[in-house]
């Protein structure tokens, strides 16, 4: 704390203050925020105070600021003068140093001295009452729109305070930020910063970050630039596993700059990608969430399954992703259109590209991909070039390789943990380790997406129940006997469907003797 400077705001500060306070609200109330926007207009309206106004600088870089402005509480014919002030902002990296605090002492002291006779607010009902404020029904002052609720709040400066009654005014210029074509222009002078909509907003002490790296109970947040490590609230335990946290959530979570942060709730989900652990057991293996596209790496060489990427395209699909399969090391094959167009004939949502990380071939189709928000996550063998190619999409070297082994093209498993990593446009990917073998569970809308001209014949046969064996006017053995379907696509559907019930009905058994178990140990413990 001894570091922190509080000051007067200069000109050469007006671009690090907006964009601090972009980031202190970014997503706390809604999508975005529009506190950075109030910041650049306050300054020119009439009612500013740069005289009282303040930052805080830690270290050359600006950490929060406090912006002052004449009010007015109106009773008849009576007008009295007051001070607000808003944003106060505090960069959310810096939370629990003390700096909000440090700005609202020296600038109501100053404002004491400058003879105002009180400060209305509308402010954080659980933060400012810590630092004298009060509810405005105290002292007969009301808002407008609002009346008297627990954010309106005063403090006052002086004993004259208590006569001043009536309706609060504040500058016009706090109506004026609310149109988003403004805001959303005015937001792409800064960084880029994905706006969230959900559920858990309007957020008060805790935080918003998401999840970088899961390594058994413990956890890594990605907030803001920085990742912080984190335990699960007690609560979490009572859950079923879906709903603990993976790589990609969003989460709640209480900041403890000494140590693990608390991690309190899972934001809701946009996708929520699943396999089974073990294709034998049927137990879930949950691995990614809120992931826009899923790349299917496969390289052109022996490690090429068309089995293996029908199965990862049917996950995608299932839970809710793109699947994209990047066949890479294309400057190996000779062949390369033949793959292509059979990867295409997947499903009509998987798209394909060809490419080799090596020599920059084919890098450029995946631009379409590279769109600030989006999420990517990268599924393959170990050897497929994962990690090759996250690291051409960095621009560094952000991932560990290694070379496929000579004898089988099989890879060496270099990616042991699933991570998320951000890029300075704003596109995040997430790497997992290699499966070579993927089991289907919970599936069946996948499948049904992967195979939809399969399922779109089954509509036509002549009987509901056809097993598409000898039955009369049966649509899928005309289509097979016509060319217009191949025999082993259809084998291949019918045998992931038949692994997904089956593992499916095994989940429960499973789940249904656990129950069982903790029951009879709980009966025995009584």
């Amino acid at each position: 704390m001894n570091n922190i400077v509080i000051r007067k705001e200069t000109k050469e500060d007006f671009f690090a203050t907006e964009l601090m306070t972009m980031r202190a609200f970014w997503n706390l109330h809604g999508p975005g925020c529009n506190e950075h926007l109030l910041v650049h207009k306050l300054r020119s309206a009439k009612e500013y105070l740069p005289e009282l106004s303040r930052v805080a600088e830690l270290d050359g870089r600006i950490v929060g600021a406090i912006f002052y402005s004449i009010a007015r509480v109106v009773d008849g014919e009576t007008e009295h003068e007051v001070l607000t002030f808003g944003p106060l902002a505090v960069e959310p990296t810096c939370f629990g140093m003390g700096i909000g605090a440090r700005l609202l002492k020296e600038t109501m002291s100053l404002a004491a001295e400058a003879g105002y006779k009180g400060i209305i607010i509308l402010g954080e009902p659980e933060y400012y009452p810590k630092h004298g404020f009060m509810t405005c029904d105290h002292f007969g002052i009301k808002h407008p729109e609002l009346g008297n609720v627990d954010p309106f709040m005063a403090y006052p400066l002086c004993d004259e305070f208590k006569n001043i009654h009536g309706l609060f005014y504040e500058s016009p210029i706090f109506m004026e930020c609310d149109d988003e074509d403004e805001i959303a222009a005015f937001t792409k002078e800064f960084p880029y910063s994905k706006p969230l909509k959900l559920s858990c907003q309007w957020l008060h002490a805790e935080k918003l970050g998401r999840i970088s790296e899961v390594r058994k109970n413990s956890f890594k947040i990605r907030f803001w630039e920085t990742e912080i490590t984190a335990k699960l609230k007690g609560s979490f335990y009572d859950k079923t596993p879906d709903k603990l946290p993976v790589v990609g959530d969003y989460v709640t979570f209480l900041y403890n700059r000494q140590g693990d942060s608390t991690i309190l709730s899972v934001c809701e989900r946009s996708s929520f990608l699943q396999r089974p652990d073990q294709a034998k057991t049927g137990v879930m293996q949950y691995m990614v969430a809120n992931v826009d596209y899923c790349f299917i790496v496969t390289s052109l060489n022996e490690d090429y399954n068309y089995n293996r990427i029908a199965r990862y395209a049917s996950i995608a699909l299932q839970g809710g992703a793109v699947p994209v399969v990047i066949l890479t090391k294309s400057d190996l094959c000779n062949n390369v259109g033949r793959y292509i167009r059979e990867a295409e004939r997947i499903a009509d949502k998987v798209r394909v590209h060809a490419i080799s990380a090596v020599y920059d071939i084919g890098l450029e189709e995946l631009d379409e991909y590279m769109i600030p928000g989006t999420t990517i996550c990268l599924m393959g063998s170990s050897g497929a070039g994962k990690s090759t190619l996250i690291n051409k999409l960095v621009g560094e070297e952000a991932m560990k390789t290694s070379a496929i082994r000579e004898d089988d093209d099989k890879g060496r498993h270099t990616t042991t943990h699933r991570q998320l990593i951000e890029l300075s446009n704003g596109v995040s990917l997430i790497d997992t380790p290699g499966m070579r073998e993927v089991g289907m569970a919970y599936t069946e809308s996948g499948i049904d997406e992967t195979f939809s001209d399969i399922v779109e014949l089954e509509s036509m046969c002549k009987f509901s129940d056809c097993k598409h064996d000898t039955e009369p006017g049966c649509a899928v053995k005309a289509a097979i006997e016509s060319g217009t379907l191949t025999k082993e696509r259809f084998e291949l559907y019918k045998s992931l469907g038949a692994e997904n019930t089956r593992n499916y009905a095994l989940k429960k058994e499973i789940s249904k003797w656990s129950k069982a178990n903790k029951k009879f140990k709980k009966m025995n413990l009584e």
